[in-house]
């Protein structure tokens, strides 16, 4: 009785809400300039439009000509992993409605 009560005690606590990939790339530029929040924002709507060329080339520029923090860098690298990760499987589903 007492382990099922601690049981249901644990669910009580609520879980947080999980940030997505891009609240936590644009978390870790809240702090920048707005012209930089705004650049990062442009990026996350390429990402959302499905335009991930454009995307994958903003983060890499994003990366290469600053000096990121290491919230930044995890962020960025997580974005593009899932871009790239996008992009195939995008890829994949025309190749199979062509043959």
């Amino acid at each position: 009785m007492v382990m099922v009560a601690a049981l249901l005690s644990c669910g009580d606590q609520g879980e947080a809400r999980k940030e997505t990939i891009e609240e936590r790339l644009m978390n870790s530029f809240s702090s920048e300039s707005p012209q930089l929040q705004e650049h990062v924002a442009q990026i996350i709507q390429e990402a959302r439009r499905l335009q991930y060329q454009q995307a994958l080339n903003k983060l890499a520029l994003l990366s290469a000509t600053r000096r990121l923090t290491k919230d930044q860098k995890i962020a960025v690298e997580l974005l593009t992993k899932q871009l790239r990760y996008d992009m195939e499987e995008q890829m994949f589903q025309k190749q199979s409605k062509q043959e």
